[in-house]
């Protein structure tokens, strides 16, 4: 889940000032666990070193900022990738900025606590239905997209008729 630019800055300026966050993210990249656009999210400034499969934030090189899930806890850094991502992501510990407490999921809170890096843990195990789910995921999404722009475009079309 990614948003750029000026968003970085505030976000750490916020984690810095206040010690947690809490911030809607976009994207898709950490579905199922996150639903982008619909989901809030928690995060609280980094202290120490992540455990794999917490959930943290880091910005890129380009100013991004990003929400991800630890895989890989290393002596320089971290590799970070999204629950529906594939290619994984080195990151100097220098670039993390915070670590997820938890989210909602309408109006229930899900800490992000062991439960949770147990339900992940389980979810990166199986690569081949991982990949199987995620690809189902984007292809109904896509299909889904279609079919409501089809919808409108018919709906549009009755309307000047009239």
């Amino acid at each position: 889940m990614e948003n750029s630019g000026s968003f970085s800055k505030t976000i750490t300026e916020e984690l810095e000032k206040f010690g947690k966050i809490s911030f809607v993210p976009s994207g898709d990249s950490m579905w199922p666990t996150i639903k982008g656009k619909r989901q809030s999210v928690i995060v609280c400034k980094k202290e120490g070193r992540l455990s794999p499969y917490s959930i943290g934030l880091f910005v890129r090189p380009d100013g991004r900022v990003v929400l991800h899930r630890v895989l890989e806890v290393s002596d320089n850094g971290y590799v970070f990738c999204g629950d529906s991502q594939f290619n994984k992501e080195r990151v100097p510990s220098d670039r993390v900025i915070g670590v997820a407490i938890g989210y909602y999921r309408g109006k229930n809170y899900i800490p992000a606590d062991e439960n949770e890096k147990d339900r992940a843990k389980k979810w990166f195990s199986d690569d081949k239905k991982r990949k199987r789910k995620v690809n189902a995921y984007f292809f109904r999404k896509k299909w889904k997209t279609r079919f409501i722009k089809l919808i409108k475009l018919e709906y549009f079309k009755g309307k000047k008729n009239v």
